[in-house]
């Protein structure tokens, strides 16, 4: 069998230990966040951070080269973000993660679970061990700030405060993955969407009061647990059945994701970390990420869409870019909520 091309070079490789709880991620330009996504994780309780620097001009390489917990990746010649980045975590995950916990964010996210006051990532890991689970889904949670987005100006600091607000779990809905989806990438078996880039730039015809869409909401709230069993899994067929045509795969923002894994060799993620290309039990633990996705505000914006890294070559990205509604108005409303703590986040973390 041939092997896997090497996508990837490391000048220093580092020396695991086998309790290491490693934290795999990618960087393209993240100066301003990564101080705020360093000290996230580690007061987590993650030992080890593998971050591969895609070709960063903003500074990134001199703070990931400062810090000593750090080991830092390059893309070898010729390899992409946009076509590679599946393989550059897989990479490094089959190398150095197999067997070990690892948790995969993207720069911009901050993991979230129960009883983070007191609770640290080794302490989750006992659990999770316990209850012979491999991996724990999460839903991210796009904040923002009460301006119009092309405002918005992180300038350093406690991002929670930059940025306090989100679209509460009423406002996001999960919807089963498609056949053809599952069959490749088995883990979750569903997707989350709403939130307010949903709401804002994708808006989505399923808050009348027909009983199709009452159906739907109630069939797909995010309030419970995520397994589609037995009534449950019956209802939750029939609202996307229901409601398909208004649901084209290309017109939701996926929420989804499997940020934290026990790694095992010869898995892949769909593209980000929002699937998994092989069965693997989930933990009955629900946790969130906190997204900061307009931390840049429209120059963000300009900056994704023009390189193309994301789903249908920034689509998304484009509309926000252009969109009136990131120039004129807060996107604050009545399903506004604001995050002073785990707590804030209710049915969207806990145990299902």
């Amino acid at each position: 069998m041939a092997l896997m091309p090497q996508y990837l070079h490391c000048a220093n490789p580092p020396a695991l230990s086998s309790s290491d709880i490693l934290c795999v991620a990618l960087a393209h330009n993240e100066a301003a966040l990564l101080p705020e996504f360093l000290s996230h994780y580690r007061a987590l309780g993650v030992s080890r951070f593998l971050i591969v620097n895609d070709r960063s001009t903003d500074g990134t390489d001199e703070i990931l080269s400062q810090s000593e917990d750090v080991t830092v990746f390059t893309p070898c010649e010729g390899s992409t973000y946009k076509e590679h980045k599946r393989f550059w975590r897989a990479e490094i995950l089959d190398q150095y993660g197999t067997g070990k916990w690892c948790v995969v964010p993207d720069i911009d996210e901050h993991l979230i679970f129960e009883g983070m006051g007191s609770r640290h990532l080794p302490d989750v890991v006992a659990d999770l061990e316990r209850e012979g689970a491999k991996a724990v889904q999460a839903t991210m949670v796009d904040m923002y700030s009460d301006v119009p987005f092309n405002e918005a100006r992180y300038t350093g600091g406690s991002l929670t405060e930059a940025f306090p607000f989100f679209d509460g779990p009423d406002h996001h809905f999960r919807l089963i993955a498609p056949r053809r989806f599952r069959k490749k990438y088995p883990t979750p078996d569903h997707m989350v969407f709403g939130g307010v880039r949903q709401r804002l730039f994708l808006p989505l015809d399923i808050y009348g009061n027909s009983w199709r869409e009452r159906f739907f909401r109630g069939a797909s709230t995010v309030n419970g647990g995520f397994g589609f069993r037995g009534a449950s899994g019956l209802a939750a067929y029939a609202a996307r059945a229901l409601i398909k045509s208004r649901l084209k795969k290309r017109n939701l923002f996926n929420l989804t994701k499997v940020p934290l894994v026990r790694w095992r060799k010869g898995w892949f993620y769909y593209n980000g970390a929002h699937a998994l290309s092989a069965p693997a039990r989930l933990s009955r633990e629900k946790m969130a990420l906190l997204h900061f996705c307009f931390a840049a505000g429209s120059s963000g914006f300009e900056h994704k869409a023009a390189r193309g890294e994301h789903a249908n070559g920034s689509e998304f990205y484009q509309k926000m870019l252009h969109s009136d509604q990131a120039r004129r108005s807060s996107p604050v409303f009545t399903g506004t909520e604001k995050y002073t703590s785990e707590k804030s986040l209710g049915s969207f973390i806990g145990r299902s």
